[in-house]
């Protein structure tokens, strides 16, 4: 069994920022994420709000997910 994970929706693979980023939104029990721009389209918001909220998360320092 391979250790790379893949976006269940899309199959693309996926960065360490893609799988913050759903267990923050989504479920922190989360075994299977889905990639940025299927989030995205799941969550009705698009990419650009969800790429805003990873630089906010980087930058506050406040998100263990995010250091």
């Amino acid at each position: 069994m391979s250790d790379r994970r893949v976006c269940f929706t899309c199959g693309e693979l996926l960065r360490t920022d893609d799988v913050a980023i759903y267990l923050k939104l989504v479920s922190r029990a989360a075994r299977e994420y889905q990639c940025i721009g299927c989030l995205g389209e799941k969550l009705k918001c698009g990419r650009e709000p969800i790429e805003q909220l990873i630089r906010y998360y980087r930058e506050s320092g406040n998100c263990v997910l995010f250091r």
